[in-house]
């Protein structure tokens, strides 16, 4: 513990521009401040609860929205930031906006002005007032979405590779240790029936419209929130109990087979209950299966859900235990969500390796603890960091009764890596932090860090939605790549 501690003073005094933060400030000069400060200083509140609604004219391709957002300052801010990216490339989108009761004009500065961040390709809203600390506050807007023309679908649609979460879609704080409930109803206005899938999903029907209501339940990261809306006549949708845990899959019509799907979480889930513990989500899994590609495609794992190819399946539903229950701290630390899932899938090769003893990286150092997305070395070489883990606690079982209890201890409590060093010693006594900085922190590989040149696992490639060339040609749409 004492030389863990040594190490990260050491950090902070001169390695890692991530872990302390060198700042000019105008009557103090330099000063230094810690991840937490830095963290409190860009993203500057907390939600408790996100409260959307959203009504959707399918035909007409647009979304008429309102959210209301409580929250309380962090400590030491007083000027709150939202990400809503629409509003943010289109100040016009926003009908009307409040703050504590007060209208606001959101294309006046003195009101409300758009910011960056450095180190970052992220922009918030910042709104020109300051408020008081250990205070609930509210702010409500109204605003519409614009859908590309074509297939009728409303649906997230979050690629955390890219750091690219629902802040598409409704205003929140995009970073993943940002926890809050949500309450979400979803409207259509059309004579055409729809089906709705989701995480923890239900549904309401009125005379005049059709409406559904998600309710997570509990505090969580809002990139991890699904949904997805689209004509009930182009799906099918099947439930099944597997080992009691209740299991949702819609698909298109022509498209990925659900009983392939079925078949293989019947041998999925028992194996995942069996070796990290019972199914983290309570009221089940819900997925949508796109394609028809049985080895290969893209998915992406939720809360709750999953929107997926069959090729990905088991990948994002492991997910669920590592990634949206599991949930580490920034977009930086979530290699070890994807090192952890490709371990479990390739350690089962008794001839896997671990990562080299002299292998150096920058996959944490090189980005800010603010930006968005992860290194995608978490693939290949995190997942072999992993297998040195195992190999230090005495093989793939050991590693996987960890495993289980990180997250049976941790879930919901977001963590860093230095965290995970700290949760190894506390289990085992062994202690791996030399190794670690040379494997995460002490390279310059930069080139390789998210560039295209790096070899692709199939789990990195984005989530195609594209309904079947059949349904496409049923809406007058030839050009399959069009609705994407």
């Amino acid at each position: 513990m004492r030389k863990l501690k040594m190490v990260r003073k050491f950090l902070s005094m001169y390695l890692l521009f991530p872990v302390v933060v060198l700042l000019l400030t105008p009557s103090a000069g330099y000063s230094l401040i810690s991840e937490d400060q830095l963290l409190d200083r860009t993203f500057r509140i907390d939600i408790s609860t996100i409260t959307v609604s959203f009504d959707y004219f399918p035909w007409e391709y647009y979304v008429d929205c309102r959210a209301v957002v409580e929250f309380t300052m962090r400590p030491g801010q007083s000027r709150p930031v939202i990400h809503l990216a629409p509003a943010i490339r289109d100040s016009n989108v926003v009908n009307s906006i409040t703050l504590n009761g007060e209208a606001l004009n959101f294309s006046d500065e003195s009101d409300v002005r758009i910011i960056g961040f450095e180190g970052t390709t992220q922009q918030a809203i910042e709104f020109q007032r300051d408020l008081e600390a250990d205070t609930v506050h509210t702010l409500d807007i109204s605003y519409r979405l614009t859908l590309p023309e074509g297939y009728p679908r409303f649906s997230s649609k979050v690629h955390d590779l890219e750091g690219r979460g629902n802040e598409e879609l409704f205003p929140t704080i995009n970073t993943p240790h940002e926890l809050a409930r949500h309450f979400l109803t979803f409207r259509v206005h059309s004579d055409t029936p729809f089906r709705c899938i989701g995480s923890e999903l239900m549904m309401e029907t009125f005379s005049t419209v059709q409406e559904w209501s998600l309710d997570t339940e509990r505090e969580l990261a809002s990139y991890t929130v699904m949904f997805v809306l689209m004509p009930e006549e182009d799906t099918i949708l099947e439930e099944r109990i597997i080992g009691g845990v209740h299991v949702r899959i819609m698909a298109y019509i022509g498209g990925a087979s659900i009983d392939t799907a079925f078949d293989r979480l019947e041998q999925w889930l028992p194996e995942l209950e069996t070796n990290l513990g019972p199914f983290p989500m309570p009221r089940g899994l819900s997925i949508f299966l796109v394609s028809s590609g049985a080895t290969r495609g893209g998915g992406m794992e939720y809360y709750g859900g999953t929107i997926t190819t069959l090729g990905a399946l088991e990948h994002e539903v492991f997910h669920l235990y590592y990634g949206c229950s599991t949930v580490n701290k920034t977009f930086r630390d979530s290699w070890m969500d994807e090192a952890i899932t490709m371990w479990y899938e390739n350690s089962v090769d008794p001839e896997y390796s671990p990562i080299p003893e002299n292998y150096m990286s920058n996959i944490v150092s090189g980005r800010s603890p603010i930006a968005v997305g992860f290194d995608r070395r978490a693939y290949t070489k995190g997942a072999q960091i992993m297998e040195a883990v195992a190999r230090e606690l005495g093989g793939r079982a050991e590693m996987i009764a960890f495993l289980s209890y990180v997250h049976g201890n941790y879930s919901f409590t977001p963590f860093t890596t230095l965290d995970f060093l700290d949760y190894l010693r506390d289990y085992s006594g062994v202690d791996m932090t030399d190794r670690f900085l040379n494997w995460l922190y002490m390279g310059d590989e930069t080139g390789y860090a998210a560039g295209p040149a790096s070899r692709r696992s199939s789990h990195e490639d984005e989530v195609d939605m594209t309904p079947p060339e059949g349904l496409l040609k049923k809406y007058g749409i030839y050009n399959k790549r069009r609705p994407k």
